[in-house]
């Protein structure tokens, strides 16, 4: 099932930014969310302690003052020692009444209403008409309970705030833990979609760039079609515009060439044949210097139905794969037979041919290996210098036939050797030959050997010169 594209490749990027950046963004949230929620809970136990800190201190301050002015109320009994006592009692239960609205957190409303009871009993002792100094120890004995109870109250108060600071502490442990595995969970998310997205930008990229391989390579056949955002699949749909028109033109070229050689073939056969009258002298005797020149022109119709063949050659294997008939062909006939097809090229220039090929046999198609070493034999006379020397080897080697031919020619500079493997590339024409070559020889034999399974190298010869070298299986299964 395929992912549907955006539109458009930027909005494909930007998809693929939110959707990396969506899984740090809710872990934040969560973190912020988590943290509030710390944050507010910190706040209201912070504010409740210091509270319930201040109003308990302040509890048992007021009843210090409270058990001095009963003291001295008990000495002077008078109206105004009686009414500082009252004013600080208002202000003692104000401050139980606010401690009284922390009486369910703190569980303190025993000891919140033994307080009360108690400095109740005390002030309803102190307005009464009669009070005496023996009154003392009792009020005395009040009071010291009055203060254990205020003291457990400041116990129970820190009790509570150490409480409130331990749970803090552990809610703000379990944050931790909780923003840790999310962050486990949603980072891996994360590389997914990256992972994901990167694998949707990546596969029209990839199929444009084997389509453009494809048309570099000269193969025309194979529809391009780029599955991806709008304006990809609008280029994809451009490439193969460019395919099509690509491939009429080199239907055009295969079919200009078909045409040429067709045409040339009649007039170059008439010259041959009327070449061949003369020099077997049907039409009269001829002198030195006529019979020189007929051999000239009779070399030359030879080298022009060479490269004639070359392009009717190349024309076809440009429409179809070489169709090969595979049988045991013995390499060394092959060889006599290509030298002696060559015999007379070699000699108008004073050329030896040797070959040194061991009996060896090998499965290919007798009449396309005959083309191969024809080809490379022709470029090798081509390119020798006059009265040199051309040596054709053949060897085995680990399940292959390795074949070389030897000249002691210019030779061919190493970086330049693979261009002439190219249909319509060749080096420069040398200087003694009257005819141009087409640079389909080498792409022929290419072809031809790559049909065999076997592969073709162009090597510098030492001294100097060229030594292309074949390599063919042995047998039918390696190729």
């Amino acid at each position: 099932m395929r992912l549907p594209y955006p539109l458009s490749l930027p909005k494909l990027l930007l998809a693929g930014f939110v959707l990396v950046a969506l899984p740090p963004v809710l872990a934040l949230l969560g973190a912020y969310f988590s943290l509030d929620q710390l944050s507010r809970r910190s706040e209201i136990a912070i504010t409740r302690a210091t509270a319930i800190t201040r109003d308990s201190r302040a509890l048992s301050e007021h009843l210090n003052a409270l058990e001095r002015l009963a003291r001295q109320q008990l000495v002077l009994n008078d109206p105004p020692g009686l009414a500082a006592y009252a004013s600080r009692r208002t202000r003692f239960i104000d401050t139980g009444e606010r401690l009284a609205q922390h009486a369910d957190i703190l569980n303190i409303s025993a000891e919140l209403e033994a307080l009360r009871a108690g400095e109740e009993a005390i002030w309803l002792r102190l307005q009464q008409a009669d009070l005496k100094q023996t009154q003392s120890p009792a009020l005395v004995a009040a009071f010291n309970a009055m203060n254990a109870s205020a003291a457990g109250l400041v116990g129970l108060a820190d009790a509570r705030i150490e409480a409130d600071i331990e749970a803090l502490q552990v809610e703000a442990s379990a944050a931790r833990r909780q923003l840790l595995q999310r962050l486990w969970v949603l980072i891996p998310i994360s590389l997914l979609f990256a992972l994901g997205i990167t694998a949707l930008i990546r596969r029209p990229f990839r199929q444009l760039e084997a389509a453009m391989r494809r048309l570099g390579e000269g193969s025309f056949d194979d529809p391009i079609k780029v599955s991806g955002p709008r304006d990809m699949a609008l280029l994809g749909q451009r490439l193969d515009w460019l395919r099509t028109r690509l491939q009429a033109l080199d239907a055009q070229k295969t079919r200009l060439l078909q045409h040429v050689s067709h045409e040339l073939k009649t007039p170059l056969t008439a010259l041959h044949e009327g070449t061949a009258l003369l020099l077997d002298k049907v039409t009269g005797p001829l002198n030195s210097e006529q019979f020189e020149v007929a051999q000239i022109l009779a070399s030359n119709c030879q080298r022009l139905r060479k490269l004639i063949e070359n392009l009717l050659d190349y024309s076809s294997l440009r429409f179809a794969p070489a169709d090969l008939r595979r049988e045991t062909v013995e390499l060394g006939g092959v060889v006599e037979q290509v030298i002696a097809d060559q015999k007379l090229a070699a000699n108008a220039r004073g050329i030896d041919i040797t070959h040194d090929c061991a009996n060896l046999s090998l499965p290919a198609d007798r009449e396309k290996l005959r083309v191969i070493l024809d080809n490379l034999l022709s470029n090798a006379l081509k390119y020798a210098p006059t009265h040199s020397r051309v040596h054709i080897a053949a060897h085995a080697e680990g399940g292959w036939a390795s074949i070389e031919v030897c000249d002691s020619g210019p030779g061919i500079p190493a970086d330049q050797a693979p261009a002439m493997l190219e249909a319509f590339v060749q080096g420069p024409a040398p200087e003694d030959s009257p005819v141009k070559g087409s640079g389909l020889g080498l792409s022929i034999v290419r072809e031809l050997v790559s049909a065999h399974g076997g592969e073709i190298a162009l090597l510098p010869n030492s001294p100097h010169g060229t030594r292309a070298r074949i390599r063919l299986p042995l047998t039918e299964s390696s190729s």
